[in-house]
């Protein structure tokens, strides 16, 4: 039997929106602004043969970033990983298990205990069928695969993680408590399904546990995150059509019960914002889940972008992000508490990204980024920023391919660097504050006239522009590692 991957609906607002220029003029279709951040785009999957994919990202503590990847291949499907290191360098790539009758479209990545001594690893989560009668592996249950921390040797694992033989191929979630159990999710009808741990038999013998969404729900593209307490948090769209339409979160497993429903985030008359993608949530280091979501209007599906701290009344709207040809909207947690928001216009061919304060509670500039290069179809964005720089995977066709790849590109947060006065006599002082996203950057080198001077805890540098200086123009430059510089003009006078 056919395994589940997309309703019809779904399959039609997908085709409407990742198709890079349809429906839209040649003039608006061109390439991005040369003003826009042009980075470097590296290929780190072979042409996956499909059109509806999500990799599983991961980071290690080494900086690497791991990504799992589902391919359609002569006789089959596959499962692969690449290790991405610095300036988006492939590192590794290679197979996890191949040539299986059905895979997971949405493999996930999660932390694992790895070895006799329970060294921090990697497991990848999945559901299919490897095609082979009599099999464990033939059931269609959930199953798993682990690998150490390099991210290559990877082991089919015995067992199962979930009752159910028959989840969707799409539409899957996990996430890991602090001991080491991963927590599966996946989408079924009007219920946002899980399982806890990995159970000996296959499919598992304990019950799998329902989260039923009301009356016409329907669990679109969930995503999980574990807090820093221990709990599993997850968010999930409901295309029922009906006033529940929109984006939901809940603590899953552990925590306080009760469904809480992002603000603006649909209802009846309005336009079905899904996400054709997991739902952007991430949970902040300083505490908090933050959902970042497409509000929509009766006219448009994405009038513009929220960001919401799950439980608060109001939600944050993200600066840059009301052209009305948004989608594919992804988040990612920063250092020191920041979030970066990212999202593709479709109509202008640019990503767009930016990065609140420490305390999430206003946003920095707004960056534009060129995608991959000969763009043909857009078709997932996901990131990672868990140590500073900002990983971007982008699932692409490029022309003439007739299959999308993931590509990676890697960029830094930008500083800010702002003059206390734009003019400055002689003899005189001026003073420089460096921030990043409005909160200040102790430890910044600032430039200026020939001498540097590094930022104090406020962010703050001061210089003495001594007699004799020259009047004119000068360039005053701040940087610091894992940072873009930034520089400002101040006038001698």
């Amino acid at each position: 039997m056919p395994r589940l991957v997309r309703s019809a609906a779904r399959i039609a607002i997908l085709a409407a929106v990742t198709a890079y220029g349809a429906g839209v003029t040649s003039a608006s279709a061109s390439p991005a602004k040369d003003s826009a951040l042009s980075p470097h785009w590296t290929r780190i999957s072979s042409f996956t043969g499909l059109g509806f994919s999500s990799a599983g990202l991961l980071r290690t503590g080494d900086g690497r970033l791991h990504v799992v990847w589902p391919s359609k291949d002569t006789g089959g499907y596959s499962l692969h990983y690449s290790t991405v290191g610095g300036k988006a360098k492939l590192l590794a790539t290679g197979t996890i298990v191949g040539h299986w009758g059905s895979m997971d479209q949405f493999p996930r990545l999660v932390a694992a205990p790895h070895g006799i001594l329970a060294q921090p690893g990697l497991r990848v989560t999945f559901d299919g069928s490897n095609g082979i009668n009599g099999s464990p592996y033939d059931v269609g249950t959930f199953y798993s695969a682990t690998a150490g921390p390099s991210g290559t040797g990877w082991t089919l694992a015995a067992g199962s993680l979930s009752h159910t033989d028959f989840p969707p191929l799409t539409d899957d979630a996990a996430a890991v408590l602090p001991n080491g159990v991963p927590v599966t999710a996946w989408a079924s009808g009007p219920a946002l399904s899980y399982h806890v741990g990995i159970d000996p038999s296959v499919p598992a013998k304990a019950p799998d546990v329902q989260i039923p969404v009301g009356p016409s729900g329907s669990v679109i593209d969930p995503t999980l995150v574990t807090d820093a307490a221990g709990t599993v948090w997850g968010a999930w769209f409901n295309s029922s059509g009906t006033a529940t339409m929109g984006y939901w979160a809940d603590p899953v497993f552990k925590g306080a019960s009760g469904m809480r429903k992002a603000p603006g985030s649909g209802g009846m008359n309005l336009n079905n914002s899904q996400p054709l993608e997991p739902v952007a949530l991430a949970t902040r280091a300083g505490g908090g889940e933050y959902l970042a979501y497409c509000v929509p209007t009766k006219v448009v599906t994405c009038g513009h972008i929220a960001l919401w701290r799950v439980g608060a009344a109001k939600a944050m709207a993200v600066p840059g992000s009301a052209s009305g040809h948004d989608s594919k909207v992804a988040i990612a947690a920063a250092p020191g508490g920041h979030l970066w928001v990212l999202w593709y216009d479709f109509q202008a061919n640019v990503i767009q990204a930016v990065r609140t304060n420490a305390a999430a509670t206003s946003f920095g500039p707004v960056m534009t980024i060129t995608p991959p290069p000969h763009l043909f179809a857009f078709q997932d964005l996901q990131a990672e920023g868990s140590t500073g720089p900002l990983d971007i995977v982008a699932l692409v066709t490029p022309d003439g391919s007739g299959s999308p790849a993931f590509y990676d590109a890697q960029i830094l947060p930008p500083l800010t660097l702002q003059a206390s006065k734009s003019k400055v006599g002689v003899p005189g002082s001026i003073t420089f504050t460096v921030l990043d996203a409005g909160t200040p950057v102790g430890g910044a080198a600032v430039s200026f006239l020939g001498g540097t001077v590094v930022t104090n805890a406020k962010g703050v540098a001061t210089f003495s522009v001594k007699k004799g200086t020259k009047a004119g123009s000068y360039h005053a430059t701040a940087g610091k590692p894992d940072y873009t510089a930034a520089t400002v003009i101040v006038t001698v006078t």
